[in-house]
C-alpha cells in the first residue's frame, strides 16, 4: 500500500468518534477510507451510526497534518502499519467480527508467526498457578506453537518468558500505543519480545494505558490465536473476557482446575462446568489441536515427551517425594533415609538444573513431574 493511501487508513483510524464498526461501516458504504473523506456531509449521514456530531468530526480532519504525524512516528520508532488489506495481516485476526482495521507492529512479521495460542490469567498468580503456567507454556512452545499475550503482569508475563526461554515465538499485545509499555517494570521483556517475536496494537502510538482499552486489546489476543488458555481468574477478570471473545470468534477455550477453595480459581472452575476444555498436562492441548494440523505436529510432540535425567540414585529419591504441592526440607529428610547435608545438597543440584523450585519456609515443589 503506498503511503498516500495508507495515510488515509490512519486518518479514519483517528477520527473522535469513530469505532471499528463505524470504520468498517463508512468502507463498505463509501468505498473506502480516501472515498470517505471526499464524500460530502449529506453521503456520511446516510451511514448507520453516522450523526451532525460524526460527520463533522470526519470532515473537519486534517488528514495530512494528522496521519502524517503518526507516520513519522511510525518510521522514528520502526513500527510497520498494517491495514486490513495488507498481506502480512492475520487470516485469524480478519475473520473475527470486528477486526481492527489498523495494527501496529514491531518485531517479527506476524505472517510468520506459526501455531499461535494466547494464554492469560490472574495478575496475582499463587505458586501453583506460576508453575503450571511456565511449564504449559515451556512444553507448548518447545512443541511448536507461538505463545500470544498481553504482557501483564503475573500469568501473562509468565509466558511471555516461557516462550523465549523454549526459542519461540512470542506476541504481547498492548493495551496502550506501542509508544509506552505497561507495565513499565516489563521493559526489558518488551525488548526481548521483539527481538524474538513481536508487540503490537491498534492504538495510535502515544495513545497511554487505559482501563477502557484493554477488553478491546482482548478481543485481538483471542482473535490471533487458535486457541485461549486461562491458567488462573477470579470470577471476574480480564482473562475471562478474553475467553468469552474467544468462545464468540469459534476459538478453543482451555482452562486449568484449581482449588476449589482459592478466589483465582474460581473463573476457571467456572469455565470447565460451562464446557471449557479442561486442562491437566500440556498434552490436553496437543490433543486437541492436533487433529487440525495433521501428522506435522506429532514431530514437534516428541520433544516434550522427554524422561528427567537423574545423576544418582538420591536426586532420584528426593525428586520423586516431590509434587506441585511445597514439601518441607524436614520432611524430606525424613521420608529419604538421607542426611540433612546430603538432601540439601541434592536439592541445591535439581534447583540449578531447573527442575525443582525453593519456596518460603524451606518449602520445596517439582518445576516437573513426568507422570
Amino acid at each position: 500500500m503506498d503511503r498516500e493511501t495508507l495515510k488515509y487508513w490512519l486518518a479514519l483510524n483517528m477520527v473522535v468518534g469513530v469505532g471499528r464498526t463505524l470504520f468498517h461501516r463508512l468502507v463498505q458504504g463509501l468505498g473506502s477510507p480516501c472515498e470517505v473523506f471526499s464524500a460530502p456531509k449529506s453521503e456520511l449521514l446516510r451511514i448507520q451510526g453516522v450523526g451532525e456530531k460524526v460527520a463533522g468530526e470526519i470532515t473537519r480532519f486534517d488528514v495530512d497534518s494528522g496521519a502524517e504525524r503518526e507516520l513519522r512516528l511510525a518510521e522514528k520508532e520502526d513500527i510497520r502499519i498494517l491495514t486490513l488489506e495488507s498481506p502480512e495481516y492475520s487470516p485469524l485476526l480478519k475473520s473475527i467480527y470486528d477486526p481492527p482495521p489498523i495494527l501496529y507492529i514491531k518485531g517479527k512479521a506476524l505472517n510468520t508467526i506459526s501455531l499461535p495460542l494466547a494464554v492469560v490469567g490472574t495478575r496475582t498468580p499463587s505458586e501453583y498457578g506460576k508453575l503450571i503456567a511456565e511449564r504449559l507454556c515451556l512444553r507448548l512452545a518447545s512443541a511448536g506453537f507461538s505463545i500470544i499475550s498481553g504482557l501483564a503482569r503475573g500469568i501473562d508475563t509468565l509466558a511471555h518468558k516461557a516462550a523465549l526461554s523454549a526459542g519461540a515465538d512470542t506476541i504481547a499485545v498492548f493495551g496502550c500505543g506501542l509508544g509506552h509499555t505497561y507495565p513499565p517494570e516489563n521493559i526489558k521483556l518488551r525488548k526481548q519480545i521483539i527481538e524474538q517475536g513481536a508487540i503490537l496494537s491498534e492504538f495510535p502510538i502515544f495513545m497511554r494505558p487505559d482501563r477502557n482499552n484493554f477488553p478491546a486489546r482482548n478481543r485481538i489476543l483471542s482473535g490471533l490465536a487458535l486457541g485461549t488458555v486461562v491458567v488462573e481468574a477470579a470470577e471476574k477478570s480480564g482473562a475471562l473476557i478474553t475467553a468469552d471473545f474467544a468462545l464468540e470468534q469459534g476459538r478453543e477455550v482451555f482452562a486449568v482446575p484449581g482449588n476449589i477453595t482459592s478466589p483465582k480459581s474460581r473463573g476457571t472452575n467456572d469455565l470447565i462446568k460451562a464446557g471449557a476444555k479442561l486442562v491437566d498436562s500440556p498434552e490436553s492441548i496437543l490433543e486437541e489441536l492436533l487433529p487440525a494440523f495433521g501428522e506435522s505436529l506429532k514431530a514437534k510432540k516428541e520433544v516434550v515427551e522427554s524422561q528427567v535425567k537423574f545423576d544418582n540414585d538420591q536426586e532420584k529419591k528426593i525428586f520423586s517425594l516431590l509434587s506441585l504441592e511445597g514439601r518441607h526440607i524436614d520432611s524430606l529428610i525424613e521420608n529419604s533415609n538421607l542426611s540433612p547435608a546430603q538432601v540439601s545438597a541434592t536439592l541445591l543440584q535439581l534447583e540449578l538444573r531447573g527442575l525443582v523450585r525453593q519456596l518460603s519456609g524451606k518449602l520445596y515443589i517439582s518445576n516437573y513431574r513426568d507422570e
